[in-house]
């Protein structure tokens, strides 16, 4: 009976072990940068938010078709911004790869938000890869690929 709850206990912590990581101190740093414009996106202040996007920006969420440019970002947070609040976000990093001022940097998201319209909550999950650049000391996205793996609106 106790190699069954070994086992089972194995399950569970098997997935933090494979993505556990330790990090150097220079990859936190760029961990750090990622999680600041997080922070950034999840504030009140848009300005802050759109200035993360280094302007040779190209993304490309799962959602669209097309790669979004900084330009496209700022049109889009402009009629999106303030529609929800952020109530809770966390980033799991996995990886990262860092030469120099150039970072790529692997994790997991969650998001918890409420529409301020009808109030429901929704929480997001997903993963993101971003190529980021130490511009002057700040992060800034050059180039990123990921959006949600799922999505649940309270009903």
């Amino acid at each position: 009976m106790k190699w069954i709850l070994a086992i089972i206990i194995s399950f569970f912590m098997l997935p933090n072990t494979i993505i556990g990581q330790s990090f150097s101190k220079e990859e936190q740093k760029v961990i750090e940068g990622v999680e600041s414009y997080w922070a950034d996106f999840n504030s009140k202040d848009k300005k802050r938010w759109q200035n993360v996007f280094h302007d040779s920006y190209k993304g490309w969420s799962v959602e669209n078709e097309y790669i979004n440019t900084k330009k496209d970002n700022i049109k889009w947070n402009d009629y999106t911004w303030g529609k929800d609040e952020s109530l809770f976000w966390h980033i799991t990093p996995i990886g990262v790869v860092l030469h120099d001022d150039i970072a790529v940097v692997h994790y997991y998201y969650t998001t918890i938000s409420k529409n301020k319209k009808n109030g429901k909550k929704t929480t997001e999950k997903g993963k993101w890869t971003d190529v980021i650049i130490n511009d002057g000391g700040k992060w800034k996205l050059v180039a990123d690929h990921g959006g949600k793996i799922e999505s649940n609106t309270e009903k």
